[in-house]
């Protein structure tokens, strides 16, 4: 008989639990205005942290408090993280004298918001209004985080065709023929840009050059245990049980031969479950190893993603 459950997962922004080493390096970011390149292996929180910057700042500056989020493609141009233009609807309503401008046509995207909102403009489309920096102060613009999620799925051409964008913070729109940019040095302090890569090897050199480059290590017993501790509301007599689950979590992690180790956010999702079912005192060793019963063949995919590794895991 099929049983399900909803769990209520609290994945607010603030309960995230950024390094001290992290932290320092976002602020080196954010005084030489350079972007924050964050690397790591998949499920070490660097996708969160974007998250917990623009929260942070939404409460402490006048920043949105969510970032705008770029997820690059295989396919990715540099003009996709500013704006679209939807040249098909424009065909449409040309043929139809609609009166319709090619203007509103275009949408900003990510970097592009955060330039407007930064020059104090609410970056919906792309009116004449927008693209109108007279009589506009920085003290008037928002604050934004630009997320810009595996860059390092794009080809080389993606991140060197931004360097000079980034950089100056302006783009331009081919199909009007005209430019945005950040006039005021000031404005500049209105936009932090986060990257993250699982693998730096693919960014060329010059891109690396103009960021500021930080990896997020898989984190340690501790640090586990301090995640878990903001993740899940937890009774005092769990504490105690915790550690256990930790040391068995690190024993699938440690694995010999395994092809994808589990990540960070699967031994979250496997502590929820377990938290869910009345489990996290239950133990997955005893004095003869691994307990191969109906409960491990049911919570080991939470950890095991590949065939092949949970039959090592069983074959134990």
């Amino acid at each position: 008989m099929l049983k399900l459950k909803n769990i209520v997962i609290d994945d607010k922004a603030e309960n995230y639990l950024p390094s001290t080493s992290l932290l320092n390096a976002m602020e080196v970011a954010y005084t030489l205005k350079r972007p924050l390149l964050i690397t790591g292996e998949p499920g070490t929180g660097k996708t969160q942290f974007a998250y917990w910057v623009a929260d942070h700042l939404s409460k402490t500056n006048n920043f949105h408090p969510l970032p705008f989020v770029y997820n690059t493609k295989t396919s990715s141009i540099a003009q996709d993280l500013f704006y679209s233009y939807d040249a098909i609807a424009h065909f449409r309503e040309t043929h139809g004298d609609s009166g319709k401008k090619a203007e509103d046509f275009i949408q900003l995207k990510a970097l592009g918001l955060a330039i407007a909102h930064a020059i104090g403009r609410d970056g919906v489309g792309i009116s004449e209004s927008i693209l109108d920096k007279s009589n506009i102060t920085a003290a008037e613009g928002k604050g934004s985080v630009v997320l810009i999620d595996e860059i390092d799925k794009a080809s080389r051409d993606f991140p060197n065709d931004l360097l000079n964008e980034i950089e100056n913070y302006e783009f331009e729109i081919k199909e009007i023929n005209r430019k945005v940019k950040i006039i005021e040095a000031a404005q500049k302090q209105n936009i932090i840009v986060i990257l993250t890569s699982n693998f730096e090897k693919n960014l060329p050199d010059a891109f690396l050059r103009r960021c500021i480059y930080y990896h997020i290590d898989f984190p340690s017993k501790q640090r586990l245990y301090e995640i878990i501790l903001r993740r899940l509301n937890l009774s005092e007599e769990d504490y105690v049980t915790i550690q256990n689950r930790i040391s068995d979590f690190f024993y699938f992690h440690e694995f010999p031969n395994i092809n994808k180790k589990p990540s960070t956010s699967e031994f979250i999702d496997w502590m929820r479950v377990l938290q869910e079912d009345g489990l996290l005192s239950r133990n997955f060793f005893n004095e003869g190893g691994l307990i191969k019963d109906d409960l491990l063949l049911k919570y080991l995919p939470i950890l095991m993603k590949n065939k092949d590794d949970q039959m090592r895991i069983l074959a134990k």
